[in-house]
């Protein structure tokens, strides 16, 4: 009986094993591959129509932005964000139209670095906006793309230093795949000197910009530029509610054990990349959820790039798809320990394979 007993109790012991194990690596053993099919891509552009009722422009679909150079690419990743999507995108615009030469200087401050023969080279159209809706079920494609006509409406200028992209997940797969995709079209098909992602929120400062390209410049052998909370945490600049600190804080022990103690601040939704690396970076991403910027860390200290962090001007903004329920945070928090145990194991075990970081 004793012998009967021991051995159920040893399945038991084994089925929960087996099952914690199947949990830990389900992120590499259930995730689909990225899929380019899954992506529809429109090019917006501002057109002028003569007719008899006068010159008007209006917001057309266009396919030409293939090929095109820029010295910075925005990557937006939005799902549902058919509120919060259009008075950043407004905001946004006006701010690279009214400082674009500045912006444009210290782009190429930060490119001379490592493009010393090519920060000279004139673009025509120095920014890029890649808005990536991620499956959205609500109208944030066509919030967008009415904010634009009124853009174009009451003040066209705004739009002339700036080409917009809109690229659709036609299933929702996270916004990691969401980043993931909108990093690789500003390279591969784009030719971006840099990528900046940035959430549809607004809830970074966009003048904070500035501080990363300058850090960037500051420092030649840094590629990339993540934004930080932290900081202003320090500072009493960031004002968060009670459970998304508890939240962030344990989220940050987990990370400095498991990724390092080197970024103080992983989750932040504003991040700029050199052009050269977002290849080797997005090519090998495999986290398509939330916890994915984690596993940028660790891709990057395997290829050896450097990045700074940087001190960015944040507020908590209204409608985020992180629930704030206990029971929620419970679920996401484990769920982002458990990505984060999933990336350093598949990488210590050779399971993930860096490939080059050049994508053909």
């Amino acid at each position: 009986m004793e012998s009967i007993e021991f051995g159920k109790l040893l399945a038991s012991i084994l089925l929960v094993a087996v099952a914690i194990i199947y949990y830990i690596f389900q992120p590499a053993l259930g995730q689909k591959p990225f899929d380019k099919d899954n992506i529809i891509q429109e090019h917006l552009s501002i057109r002028e129509n003569n007719d008899n009722n006068g010159d008007k422009r209006t917001c057309s679909n266009d396919n030409d932005g293939a090929g095109n150079d820029y010295l910075l690419s925005l990557i937006i990743p939005a799902y549902n964000e058919e509120e919060r999507l259009p008075p950043m995108l407004e905001s946004t615009i006006e701010y690279l139209h009214t400082f674009k030469d500045t912006i444009v200087q210290q782009c190429q401050e930060a490119l001379a670095v490592h493009e010393k023969n090519e920060t000279n080279k004139k673009i025509q159209n120095p920014f890029q906006i890649i808005i990536v809706n991620d499956g959205s079920t609500d109208t944030t494609v066509k919030s967008a793309q009415n904010i634009l006509h009124k853009i174009s409406t009451q003040n066209n200028k705004l739009l002339q230093s700036t080409s917009i992209t809109i690229l659709t997940l036609q299933q929702n797969s996270g916004k990691g795949a969401a980043v993931k995709a909108g990093m690789l079209h500003s390279t591969t098909t784009l030719n971006s000197k840099l990528s900046l992602m940035l959430d549809a929120d607004g809830a970074t400062t966009f003048s904070s910009l500035h501080s990363l390209l300058q850090d960037l410049n500051s420092n030649p052998n840094a590629q990339i530029a993540f934004g930080s909370r932290a900081h202003l945490q320090e500072a009493s600049k960031a004002q968060r509610s009670f459970t998304r600190t508890i939240l962030m804080n344990a989220f940050h022990f987990f990370v400095e054990q498991l990724v390092g103690g080197k970024i103080k601040d992983t989750q932040c939704g504003f991040k700029l990349f050199r052009g050269e690396v977002v290849g080797g970076l997005f090519h090998n991403l495999h986290l398509q959820r939330w916890a994915f910027d984690t596993e940028l860390i660790v891709i990057a200290e395997r290829f050896g790039f450097e990045i700074v962090e940087v001190g960015v001007e944040w507020q908590e903004v209204d409608g985020s798809k992180l629930h704030t329920g206990k029971i929620a945070l419970i679920v996401a928090s484990a769920g982002m320990l458990r990505d984060m145990i999933c990336v350093r194991a598949c990488y210590s075990l050779g399971f993930w394979k860096l490939k080059a970081a050049k994508i053909d």
